[in-house]
């Protein structure tokens, strides 16, 4: 897709009706060659998909034997979705085995420690059909694809025959998917970026040498710390709201979000702040309120942040990423010389070969100023709200004040 776009292609609804697959019993589809653009071919997405057909076909063959069955029957009474490893499957079947090469295919591929834990899970993607599942009606079994831009799902029924799906539920028939836990994977990966973000801040020294940041307007809390400074300045998100309604297909979840703040420290060096999680934002056209605490302001020299907000994706290797956004904010030095805003960097610096199925890209916010947060609280509002240059999210800031304890 250009990365000029600002939000994933909307995925065309196709009909609902569900038809069979010519092909042999037992045959379970690969996933067609993804191409990145100039050809080169999406290695990490491949390994991911792959994992995720992987642990499809196992979970099949187990429901097959008999050997999840009530498990599976039990997502009717609990939860919609649950980790592969929890599973009540024998340890000679060979499932546990198949699911943790899987998974540690996964890991290794989207550059997170083992320590991340299992982060395969099936999940019941049209809760309607509840009922009939727990009835026991024969599920369809399929791995989410990873290309988000497809219309079509093929699913499997427990004795290998083939289904086409198309992007709107059947109301009477259960789909199991498999797929990953994006809010799992996006805790570890903002970890791993915090990480390295806050190295690479201390490898350029933080300290500051010109003094040059300018005196911020005060919040009524900060005002009243004046005398006892211990504590800092920061921005929190009151409301965010994702604008842009998409057709999605029934067997897609969350956005899975997560932000990444750009600034500039005292030394005039830009830099990223650890990156935030934000779990909850998952629907368009809802209100959140997470009071959640989005800059820090004790790092900047400058009353200036660019706000970068990303959707977790199978082709995102949260290490490499990482070190592509250090290394290209590196390259940018003194505020305001390039012309260039922060955010327009940080998105530069992701790999072509991750914007193959679909950007990666919820939307920027430009400039976002504690000063004028200030100014608009001391005038009696709750704070200031800011809209994204693409006009699909929506935030609404306020600034305080954390005294230390």
């Amino acid at each position: 897709m250009d990365r000029s776009g600002l939000i994933r292609t909307a995925v065309a609804v196709a009909t609902s009706s569900v038809c069979l697959v010519s092909g042999a019993a037992g045959a379970w589809a690969q996933p067609g060659a993804r191409t990145a653009p100039g050809g080169a071919r999406s290695t990490r997405v491949d390994v991911v998909q792959d994992a995720k057909q992987a642990a499809a076909r196992s979970l099949r063959e187990a429901y097959a034997s008999g050997q999840v069955k009530g498990a599976v029957a039990g997502l009717s009474a609990s939860a919609n979705e649950v980790g592969m490893d929890r599973l009540p499957v024998g340890s000679t079947s060979g499932f546990r085995a198949s699911v943790a090469s899987s998974n540690s295919a996964i890991l290794a591929a989207k550059g997170l420690p083992a320590s991340t834990g299992n982060v395969l899970q099936v999940r019941l993607a049209n809760p309607r059909a509840r009922a009939a599942l727990a009835r026991g009606v024969q599920p369809l079994i399929a791995a989410e694809p990873s290309d988000r831009r497809a219309d079509t799902l093929t699913a499997y029924r427990p004795d290998g025959s083939a289904v086409t799906l198309g992007a709107k539920a059947p109301a009477d028939v259960p789909v199991l998917i498999v797929g990953t836990d994006g809010d799992r994977i996006v805790a570890a990966g903002t970890k791993v970026m915090s990480e390295g973000f806050k190295a690479a801040r201390a490898q350029s020294g933080a300290a500051p040498t010109r003094g040059r940041s300018a005196p911020k307007p005060q919040t009524t809390a900060a005002a009243r710390a004046a005398d006892s400074p211990q504590g800092k300045d920061v921005t929190r998100i009151n409301d965010v709201s994702l604008l842009r309604s998409n057709e999605e297909p029934f067997w897609k979840g969350g956005a899975e979000a997560f932000a990444v703040v750009g600034g500039w420290d005292k030394n005039d060096k830009a830099f990223a702040e650890p990156s935030l999680q934000m779990p909850y934002l998952d629907s368009t056209g809802v209100a959140y309120h997470p009071n959640q605490n989005l800059i820090d302001w004790s790092h900047f020299g400058y009353d200036s942040a660019d706000l970068v907000f990303l959707e977790e994706d199978d082709g995102t290797n949260y290490r490499d990423l990482t070190k592509a956004i250090v290394d290209a904010l590196l390259t940018v030095t003194g505020y305001g010389t390039t012309g260039i805003p922060l955010a327009n960097t940080i998105m530069d610096a992701i790999p072509d070969k991750w914007w193959t199925d679909d950007t990666d890209e919820l939307d920027q916010v430009y400039s976002v100023s504690h000063a004028a947060i200030a100014g608009a609280q001391n005038s009696g509002a709750p704070g200031l709200t800011y809209t994204g240059a693409g006009g699909n999210i929506s935030l609404g800031l306020s600034n305080a004040f954390i005294p230390k304890t």
